[in-house]
């Protein structure tokens, strides 16, 4: 196995089996698995047009303000059927290769609509509309479910959870085999719910749910099965042990495959369907778990193995997460490597960097 560092300070969004969206500051990258080129697409576009609003904004992007900050930059990347690339970061950005901007077409946290946990969000590649759910931890009585739609340019709640139902949305997953859309909730037993929608959020069907057994961040969906790692966190009960789960989606037969101690936030497959996934160290654990983010791999999802440690160190980041991460990117990944960024380790802390099996 070997990892290799590909950039400092960039962050992995959404993979296709030739190239990686990636994003670096305000900037938005390409890089192309074969040839290891990494090439610039665009920047967000300012505020606004005005003359000190482009001021400030230059003076934020340049070399030197870039060099001193640790900022992780934009949340979401996603890339509609269309080509178009949006980027979500407290507003909708949409770049079509007219500009070199990516330009604004709705401010949703001017209207208090809270972004997407990372990873969570679907494109339906059918009608070319992106989904995302509020990831919030306040005590909301109401969570929605937004859809973009018009190719990036407009936007709207297409579905919510009302009566304090879920406390938030971890993510919502394209499943090609049954074309619908699965949406997972958390946290507490009554909130850890597996929804799904056949028809682009028209009716929304509750699965199955409340325990911590359902209670995930991300999935790997397969023609039969979907797989996840239990997100049972330092807030879960002391006898929720996190596992990785296999459910027959026909029968609903939930069984457990390992114990991996931490919870697990990102999965991908790759293009032959082998699946990774990652587990985050949460400081506070109820249980005595490993003080590191972990790398795992399957080639079928029914028998795993841990390929890598990343031992903790709090990197003492404002406004992001405090724990040992593995960020990886959506879409798929071609069978000999898989793109990730670790946060809060001791090696290659906000890299972008490539493990590759050969």
């Amino acid at each position: 196995m070997n990892f290799s560092q590909i950039a400092a300070k960039f962050m992995v969004h959404h993979s296709t089996q030739d190239y990686c969206l990636c994003s670096h500051d305000h900037f938005i990258f390409k890089y192309f698995y074969k040839t290891g080129n990494l090439v610039k697409l665009c920047q967000l576009q300012p505020i606004n047009n005005s003359l000190l609003a482009r001021f400030k904004d230059w003076l934020a992007r340049s070399f030197i303000a870039r060099s001193l900050t640790n900022n992780l930059g934009i949340g979401h990347v996603i890339q509609l059927p269309s080509g178009t690339i949006l980027a979500l970061y407290g507003k909708i950005y949409r770049f079509d290769g007219s500009s070199k901007y990516a330009k604004i077409t709705f401010n949703y946290a001017s209207k208090g609509i809270a972004s997407p946990l990372k990873s969570g969000v679907a494109v339906h590649p059918t009608s070319g509309n992106a989904y995302f759910g509020e990831y919030v931890n306040d005590s909301r009585t109401v969570v929605r479910i937004y859809k973009i739609y018009n190719d990036g340019r407009n936007m709207e709640c297409c579905h919510q959870f009302i009566n304090a139902e879920i406390k938030h949305i971890h993510g919502i997953f394209w499943d090609k085999y049954r074309k619908r859309l699965w949406i997972s909730t958390g946290d507490k037993d009554t909130e850890s719910n597996l929804y799904y929608t056949d028809d682009e959020f028209n009716t929304v069907v509750k699965y199955a749910g409340g325990n911590q057994t359902w209670r995930m961040v991300s999935m790997a969906i397969t023609p039969h099965k979907l797989y996840w790692g239990m997100d049972a966190g330092k807030d879960a009960p002391a006898d929720a042990c996190n596992k990785i789960m296999s459910l027959d989606i026909q029968s609903k037969d939930l069984k457990p495959l390992a114990n991996i101690g931490n919870p697990a936030y990102h999965m991908i497959r790759t293009v032959s369907g082998h699946i990774y996934m990652g587990t985050t160290y949460e400081p506070g654990m109820q249980q005595e778990t490993e003080h590191a983010a972990a790398l795992w791999f399957s080639k079928t999802g029914e028998s795993w193995e841990k390929l890598k440690t990343f031992p903790y160190k709090a990197s003492h980041r404002k406004g992001c997460t405090k724990y040992a991460y593995l960020f990886f990117p959506t879409g798929v990944s071609p069978d000999d490597m898989i793109m990730l960024t670790p946060i809060n380790t001791v090696q290659q802390e906000f890299s972008m960097i490539k493990y590759s099996l050969n």
